[in-house]
Order: structure tokens, then C-alpha cells, then sequence
């Protein structure tokens, strides 16, 4: 799905519910993420979660974070 198909669907579930049309389609992205920060989530981990790039070789290459592992750092949040 293109950002272009997604937005508008956005803006019409937005609309359709009557919610404050100042949201965006990134606004549950950055409160995922502020979230898992405040809860200590790893950063590594966080990237991988979101599909954010991982610049350190050993973390891109070598590390690899099965979904237990990504599901244990998610429950820091609770």
C-alpha cells in the first residue's frame, strides 16, 4: 500500500469516527516508540520492531532477535 492509499484511508476512518482531525498517520508510531523508550525497550530492538535501519555491523549482521525475545522487551511496557 502506497503513503498516498494509506493516508487518505487515514483521514476517512479519522473522519468517520469523529475524531480530532488534527491526528496523523505517524502520531501511534511516535507514541509506540516514546513508550518503549520510557520503558527501557532496547534501542536495537526498537528498530527492528519499527523497520528502522541498524548502522552498528554486529547488531545489523550478527544479532539476531527471534520473536521471544522482541515479545520479552514489549512486556517492559506493562
Amino acid at each position: 500500500m502506497t503513503y498516498d492509499k494509506y493516508s487518505y484511508r487515514f483521514t476517512k476512518v479519522i473522519e468517520s469516527l469523529g475524531l480530532n482531525k488534527e491526528h496523523r498517520p505517524h502520531d501511534p508510531r511516535k507514541t509506540f516508540i516514546t513508550r518503549c523508550r520510557k520503558a527501557d525497550v532496547d534501542i536495537n530492538a526498537l528498530k527492528q520492531m519499527v523497520g528502522h535501519s541498524i548502522k552498528d555491523i554486529t547488531e545489523s549482521v550478527y544479532t539476531v532477535r527471534d520473536v521471544e525475545w522482541l515479545r520479552k522487551d514489549l512486556e517492559k511496557m506493562q
